[in-house]
């Protein structure tokens, strides 16, 4: 038996491991939270506290004895030889870790084999919830809150305690006292409570041995104490002694909300806000508006250069295009690094260092595309071709040449007619979207799409027609071309070339006209009379100030009562052993105690007191103040907010209309710069040069604010929804209503990927 006991008391002297106590914690603490989440609007998704394992915020270590992480050199000299002290020299008895992030989490990410990160807008979403450092400290601030509300807990349950101790004692004898030597061993183990009305239990049992060497006597000793102390006045009710534990379970509801609140910021953080996924691709759109503007300024640079060649146009006029191409590489370069800083941003957002290389997916962009790719070159390959026609400058070329011309305006033709298909195929599209029910302000914008489709639906056909009367062109110019009539083979040829740009133009437009009325604004029916009264009901940070209102004035009572005067009664009994007994068990009347008293303190000194006081009054007071606020900023948000998103669908509609007359604009623009001279008169003059740079401007613009309209009216759109607390998170992160964000289009995407940008050399200056 001696030896079992020998072995127990250092265990018990020890203490539980480590990992105990982080399970205890867990066990109490996890359950906290849960209880809290007493309504789906409280759902927080994940509560597991440790990052998953494929996270870079993951920590493969032994949790309770991590390893010494890298130092600082010169902090590390003070942990070694703190003053004039040997430091302790053990502190690499776990181990000791080369790096702070997790070994391999880069390959967790799913690479492609060149190291670029393909990211769609969930996986974005995905791994930000992962990685973010934001995101973790959040929810790590639950977990504290709920944690800290297990002490409060514990203040109420029963507190056991078991003391023991064994002290040895020797006298030195001397001529008047004999030499003693005395071992006492005593212990000591019960309970203690604290009560709701502001008393306190205590209950314990003690014995005591004692051996004396000198004479081999011993005696043993027993008691049994309880005692209870009960405030009557000051510090009595539960009102009083409850208020930290009720504020603590309080305070994790509080936590718990602001929390599911904090997931629909932060999804609307990566996704649609400002530096957030669908800005970046409406900068990626920016950017490529920019490079089609500096692609038609290097096309009408090229074609002022032939017209100064050919007398048909001044060097002031060139000089002047050609200035506006610098400014369109200028801006090109500009929106490139604006986007790769953004793109760098938007990488700590996720928690993912600047230096990974994404590739961001931008379907959602195709819907900006509004002319099909192969059409696009098609009408450029057709500019080069009538550049190069006008720069033989009025003399017929070769024969050979004029054959080559043929051959090659008979493969326009070819294509022209995919040309004519793709807004055939464009047009059908429309039709078939305008068939769809619609209310309130979409209403309008349908009927001018339908008058455009009336006006667009015949162009195919007639466009077709065109394609083939070119052809029977071609075939004649084919027949009567020979060496006598070369100038008027050659004038046919260019005639040709001007058809068949004109087809392209037309089919173009038709294709752009379709694509842009069949982007569509998600729609909603969000109206303040409905709206506002269930955001005032449910908006998750309102109902935490409404509660902190009462928090507040509870504290009055609180602090209302440490003005009272003192008043405590306290019960003392204790059954003790026969003194001088040797028995720790033979408890009996002889030596035990009963004691009753009352313990009175005036509020003679209550400066402190009433200063509290004073202040829980004004506390008070501003709570009620900070509700008021609250509620008015949310009647605020969201009546702002249905004006805002109505302010933001008309101003898309508006920048649809005016993308219309950009292209429109154009399109005539150019081709009245191209037109065939009459009478021998100038081609072209500074006005001129001026109405096709205002509508190239035009168009970018157009083209920009389009892009500007859609993302900033769904920007608001969820905001709206956040506003009033409509948006709901399934237990993943993400919005349950698939209209919370965009749907992607049906078309194929075109990555863009994150890289430093190299835009085409400067050309020549001048003529």
């Amino acid at each position: 038996m001696r030896w079992r006991l020998l072995i127990l008391v250092p265990v018990c002297a020890a203490g539980c491991t480590r990992t105990h106590y982080r399970t205890a914690a867990d066990r109490e603490t996890y359950p906290i939270i849960g209880e809290r989440i007493v309504q789906p609007a409280y759902a927080i998704g994940r509560t597991q506290l440790e990052a998953a394992p494929m996270s870079r915020l993951a920590d493969p270590t032994n949790p309770d004895r991590p390893p010494k992480p890298p130092d600082d050199p010169a902090a590390a000299i003070f942990m070694q030889h703190p003053y004039k002290f040997r430091g302790y020299g053990k502190w690499e008895k776990d181990g000791v870790l080369a790096e702070i992030e997790p070994p391999g989490w880069e390959e967790n990410l799913g690479r492609a084999p060149n190291g670029v990160l393909k990211l769609t807008q969930d996986r974005a979403t995905e791994l930000a919830l992962e990685n973010s450092r934001e995101y973790q400290t959040r929810l790590e601030n639950v977990y504290v809150q709920a944690l800290a509300l297990t002490l409060n807990r514990f203040d109420f349950d029963l507190q056991f305690f078991a003391r023991r101790a064994t002290n040895f004692t020797h006298i030195g004898g001397g001529s008047l006292t004999p030499e003693s030597n005395t071992l006492l061993q005593s212990a000591d183990t019960g309970f203690s409570r604290n009560l709701a009305a502001g008393g306190q239990l205590l209950t314990d049992f003690a014995n005591s041995f004692v051996w004396e060497f000198n004479g081999q006597t011993h005696t043993a000793a027993g008691s049994i104490g309880v005692s209870l102390i009960q405030p009557l006045l000051r510090g009595f009710g539960r009102n009083v002694r409850l208020e930290t534990l009720t504020q603590g379970e309080r305070d994790t509801l509080y936590a718990v909300r602001d929390f599911a609140r904090f997931r629909k910021l932060f999804w609307a953080s990566v996704n649609v806000d400002s530096g957030g996924y669908l800005q970046i691709l409406r900068q990626i759109q920016g950017v490529r508006n920019a490079a089609a503007n500096l692609k038609s300024q290097e096309e009408n640079y090229a074609l002022y250069r032939i017209l100064f060649q050919g007398g048909r146009t001044q060097v002031a006029n060139v000089d002047q295009v050609y200035q506006a191409l610098l400014s369109a590489r200028r801006d090109l370069i500009s929106a490139e690094i604006g986007l790769q800083n953004a793109l760098d941003q938007y990488k700590l957002l996720l928690g993912l260092p600047p230096r990974l290389l994404i590739e961001l997916d931008d379907t959602p962009l195709n819907r900006f595309q509004l002319v099909d790719p192969d059409v696009d070159k098609l009408r450029t390959e057709i500019d080069v071709f009538e550049r190069k026609r006008k720069s033989e400058l009025d003399a017929a070329p070769p024969l050979t040449v004029l054959q080559d011309s043929l051959d090659t305006l008979r493969g326009f033709t070819a294509r022209a007619d995919q040309a004519v298909s793709a807004s055939d195929e464009a047009l059908k599209l429309l039709a078939d979207d305008l068939k769809r029910t619609v209310t309130g302000d979409d209403v309008e914008q349908q009927d001018r799409a339908r008058a455009a489709y009336e006006e667009q639906k015949a162009k195919p056909a007639e466009l077709r027609a065109r394609v083939r009367a070119l052809q029977t062109d071609l075939r004649q110019i084919q027949a009567m071309l020979t060496e006598t009539n070369r100038e008027a083979g050659w004038k046919s040829v260019v005639a040709s070339a001007r058809e068949a740009a004109g087809i392209v133009d037309a089919a173009i437009a038709a294709e752009s006209v379709a694509r842009i009325y069949t982007i569509r604004l998600p729609e909603t029916d969000f109206t303040e009379e409905a709206l506002l009264p269930y955001a005032k009901e449910n908006r998750l940070d309102l109902q935490n100030t409404l509660g902190q209102v009462t928090d507040s004035w509870r504290k009055v009572s609180v602090a209302a009562n440490a003005l009272k005067s003192d008043l405590t009664v306290r019960l003392d009994g204790n059954l003790n052993t026969e003194p001088g007994g040797k028995n720790p068990l033979a408890f009996g009347a002889e030596g035990s105690r009963l004691a009753a008293g009352v313990q009175f303190d005036g509020p003679l000194n209550r400066q402190f007191e009433r200063n509290v006081y004073r202040q829980s009054l004004i506390t008070y007071q501003r709570a009620r103040r900070s509700y008021m606020a609250l509620s008015d900023s949310v009647e605020l948000d969201v009546r702002t907010g249905l004006r805002e998103l109505k302010r933001q669908r008309i101003n898309f509609e508006i920048a649809r209309q005016q993308l219309l007359v950009a292209v429109r604009q154009l399109a005539i623009e150019r081709r009245l710069l191209t037109a065939p001279v009459q009478g021998g008169a100038r081609g072209d003059d500074g006005a001129a040069t001026l109405r096709i740079l205002n509508a190239q401007q035009s168009l970018l613009a157009a083209r920009n604010g389009l892009a500007d309209g859609f993302f900033n009216y769904e920007q608001q759109r969820i905001q709206l929804l956040i506003n009033s607390e409509m948006m709901r998170l399934d237990a993943r992160g993400f919005p349950d209503d698939a209209t919370a964000r965009p749907a992607a289009a049906a078309s194929k995407p075109a990555p863009h990927r994150d890289a430093t940008p190299d835009p085409a050399a400067a050309p020549a200056a001048g003529p």
